[in-house]
């Protein structure tokens, strides 16, 4: 599986992610928790990187995807991320990968040497600043995601023009898509990499890891054939010239009192303007809508009736 860890946008079927009604197999918009957007509370866990370029403090999502908070947090008790470097970056994704003893990323471990099926929660999703997994496959593709240790930064990836396409023509909620707009990232990764913490202080690091000067890795010829067989396409993987180097990882709790300042976190009065205009937008979206549809049944109608006379 060397290859599937290239961090391009997952070729995902996004029109299936949400649904306007609970139980249908999708994601209920309603339901949706924004947690990453608001400030942290004291006693969540959080981890910390000290790092060659500088420190990162994450928050982790216990309560949302408790597996992967665990796996990490046993690896991290093992020691297991210190003297580890960034295997791979993407400076057009703003990502930078880590959770591999080796530079090129090929090994992962767990906290019982299984690679482990993914977890995700409907109220984590791919925004700038988020700390992910890997996501890859056993199996047929698509069809068996799994993780292991490594991970992924993401920073301030800047929404194109794409991405905002594929949110309106995958149905994404106004409330999702504004918040998107407002904080960045990559809607495509969203249900695929899991996210499980997002990074409120070291931005400026991870940026700065994601623009480093790297060196081109191509793929072989045996795993170009493999990748084709499966479907897959192959890119050259992006290897950082110098190594950038973890330390060491640490856990602990917040303390506001430890932290002049917040990043990737709106206020209560910024989250609550960004729900009241979201919901207007939806309710002259949803408007819209319901009477495009009575436009479309009346000429439907008239149609019917024209055929009849």
């Amino acid at each position: 599986m060397k290859r599937l860890l290239k961090l391009l946008p997952a070729l995902l079927a996004l029109s299936m992610l949400f649904t306007g009604c609970s139980g249908t197999g999708g994601i209920d918009p309603a339901s949706i928790n924004y947690v990453q957007l608001e400030e942290p509370k004291a006693g969540q866990d959080i981890a910390v990187f000290d790092t060659s370029m500088g420190e990162i403090t994450v928050l982790l999502y216990t309560d949302e995807v408790p597996e992967i908070v665990q796996n990490f947090k046993d690896l991290v008790n093992e020691g297991y991320f210190d003297g580890q470097v960034i295997f791979q970056i993407d400076p057009d994704y703003k990502v930078a990968a880590f959770g591999s003893p080796d530079k090129e990323g090929e090994e992962g471990k767990t906290n019982d040497d299984k690679p482990k099926k993914a977890e995700y929660s409907q109220n984590l999703w791919p925004f700038a600043g988020s700390v992910c997994t890997i996501t890859y496959q056993q199996g047929a593709l698509f069809k068996k995601p799994y993780y292991d240790s490594r991970s992924f930064f993401l920073g301030d990836a800047e929404l194109t023009q794409e991405d905002r396409t594929q949110m309106s023509e995958n149905g994404f909620p106004v409330m999702m898509k504004n918040a998107f707009e407002t904080m960045g990232g990559i809607p495509a990764y969203s249900q695929y990499h899991s996210v499980y913490g997002k990074v409120i202080s070291g931005m400026d690091v991870v940026n700065a890891m994601t623009q480093v000067a790297y060196n081109e890795v191509q793929p072989t010829e045996e795993e170009l054939k493999k990748a084709e067989k499966n479907g897959v396409e192959l890119m050259a993987v992006k290897r950082p010239q110098e190594d950038i180097v973890i330390n060491k990882v640490t856990l602990s709790t917040y303390d506001p009192a430890h932290f002049d300042s917040l990043e990737n976190c709106l206020t209560t009065e910024e989250l609550n303007a960004l729900k009241e205009k979201s919901q207007k937008e939806q309710e002259e979206l949803d408007a819209a809508s319901a009477a495009s549809a009575v436009g479309e049944s009346g000429s439907s109608s008239d149609s019917s009736t024209s055929s009849e006379e």
